[in-house]
């Protein structure tokens, strides 16, 4: 199964014209695979299925493949539309209910949280993923770069939720934004797995 969602996520478009202010990057399908059958394995992707800050659709495409319901919401409206058009030629628009929402106005419970949040290296928009996230579902799968370990840890002391699970991963990111000198430089990101301790 691994396999066959790479390559059906090989399909997924990316940004067309990416926001830096919102560090818009595309999940590695690779990665993205990875992460979703992990969670498949897990049985997580048979609840409520939450993909927080889907940006073109990757995880939310990802789950739904394994036949899961998944939600999938963004911000940033032009994202959703190329997420909608991803889910649609992947054949699994039915099984993704797409909405425009700022990842902090989200109060519904989930059973579990897909996210690949901003790396946020100069700011706390990733953390502020973690809250939402942490606070709303009972397990939460997430790509983080290994660089920010510590800080996630150290948020999660002071919620229900405690690493499980977590495995390091070398990718390659592209070059995306205009002030990239590169075609492309590798980063080691880390596949967290946490779990609410209390449900």
């Amino acid at each position: 199964m691994k396999n066959h969602l790479r390559q059906k996520l090989t399909k997924v478009e990316d940004f067309d014209n990416p926001k830096v202010s919102l560090e818009q990057y595309i999940t590695p399908p690779g990665l993205a695979a990875d992460l979703i059958f992990f969670a498949y394995m897990n049985q997580d992707l048979s609840g409520k299925v939450l993909d927080l800050g889907t940006g073109t659709g990757m995880l939310a495409v990802g789950a739904a493949l394994t036949g899961s319901k998944v939600e999938a919401v963004d911000k940033d409206e032009k994202a959703l539309s190329t997420a909608r058009k991803n889910a649609e030629e992947i054949g699994v628009s039915d099984k993704i209910d797409f909405e425009q929402k700022e990842a902090s106005k989200i109060s519904e419970e989930f059973d579990t949280v897909l996210m690949n949040p901003p790396f946020s290296q100069h700011s706390n928009e990733g953390i502020s993923f973690w809250a939402t996230a942490t606070s709303v579902s009972a397990r939460v799968y997430s790509v983080s770069p290994t660089s920010n370990r510590g800080g996630i840890k150290k948020f999660l002391q002071n919620t229900n939720h405690k690493v499980i699970d977590l495995e390091k991963f070398e990718i390659e990111l592209p070059s995306t934004y205009g002030f990239h000198t590169k075609e492309g430089h590798k980063t080691e990101v880390d596949l967290i797995l946490t779990e609410d301790t209390q449900k």
